[in-house]
């Protein structure tokens, strides 16, 4: 017989009065657990998807998956319990390679030390994030950036961080009080941070969501906190940046056959210049295909349009929500 570690053959069980837990007869090897969940199972309780719980334990040897007499892999509660831990570290931003190698114990401390750092701070941290801009303190600045994106989930890091320190720059902006320097300063650093929590996700998928603005729209904020929403809510997805052309987005959607396009638009000057170019996207696209518009005109553009295929994004929960059914 067989002693491989991970595979066992279904035994005649018997019951431990005591544990109430299923153990295999004398000599049939390893000690099988009476709650035992198939990768689907697992997948929903940790809220990983398939393909990353594979990917996980091929290139980091996250868990050791037992294995029934098919070959399907099992897993206990302890391995879900380390799974979960794993997957809300990997959402406040550390990297899988990073955590991978330590065990459930220091997983558990450094979740609790950083929801004490980051929950505890969470009310000030824009404040402090802002006056880092205003003084040009660009390592003060990354390193509260860093806390919230480690420390948050993306819809509390979005709405009590990163939405009202982004407020109050455009207020400082159109009141004279900020520099091009220090809405460079901000601007450079958060796109790169956000834009790695993006790419973190595992690729085993192919995309199901593109982002992008059109032609003449630079403001890219708003476009990056919806595609962070989204990929933290488990879509995968395709961040293309600004200004690219409608044609361009429109093949590249059809050919990864996505289930939507994100759009963001906030410039008022040209919103004018956005319908024609997002009726030709929508009339480019193929069936099934939707256009989720975010920013500040994505309400009038949507009640202008009219076009079942054209719906407003600009909440977080309902862009987690559609990012989900994706």
């Amino acid at each position: 017989m067989s002693t491989r570690a991970t595979r066992y053959r279904e035994p005649r069980v018997l019951r431990d009065r005591r544990t109430h837990h299923r153990r295999p007869c004398s000599g049939e090897g390893r000690y099988i657990p009476a709650r035992m969940y198939s990768v689907a199972a697992t997948a929903k309780l940790t809220g990983l998807t398939p393909e990353t719980l594979r990917a996980w334990e091929r290139r980091h040897g996250v868990v050791e998956p037992l294995r029934d007499e098919r070959g399907r892999r099992l897993y206990d509660t302890a391995m879900i319990d380390r799974l979960a831990l794993l997957q809300r570290l990997t959402e406040r931003g550390h990297p899988i390679r990073h955590v991978a190698v330590l065990d459930s114990s220091a997983l558990q401390d450094l979740l609790d030390e950083a929801a004490h750092t980051g929950y505890g701070a969470v009310d000030g941290l824009a404040e402090q994030m802002m006056q880092a801009v205003v003084d040009y303190r660009i390592d003060v600045l990354d390193r509260l950036l860093s806390i919230a994106i480690a420390t948050l989930p993306a819809a509390m890091l979005v709405g009590q961080v990163v939405a009202p320190l982004l407020y109050e720059v455009g207020a400082r902006w159109a009141e004279g009080r900020l520099s091009i320097a220090q809405e460079r300063l901000l601007s450079s650093l958060l796109r790169v941070r956000l834009l790695a929590v993006i790419n973190s996700q595992p690729r085993e998928r192919p995309p199901r969501l593109l982002f992008a603005t059109l032609p003449g729209e630079r403001h890219e904020h708003g476009l990056l906190v919806a595609a962070l929403l989204a990929s933290s809510a488990g879509a995968p997805l395709l961040y293309l940046g600004t200004e690219l052309p409608g044609p361009e987005l429109a093949r590249a959607a059809n050919q990864l056959r996505v289930r939507a396009v994100g759009l963001s638009c906030v410039d008022a000057g040209l919103s004018e210049e956005a319908l024609p170019q997002i009726v030709d996207l929508e009339r480019r696209l193929a069936p099934g295909i939707e256009v989720w518009l975010g920013g500040a005109q994505a309400e009038s553009l949507v009640r202008t349009l009219a076009m079942p295929r054209i719906r407003r994004t600009t909440d977080p929960a309902i862009i987690e929500r559609l990012a989900r059914q994706a």
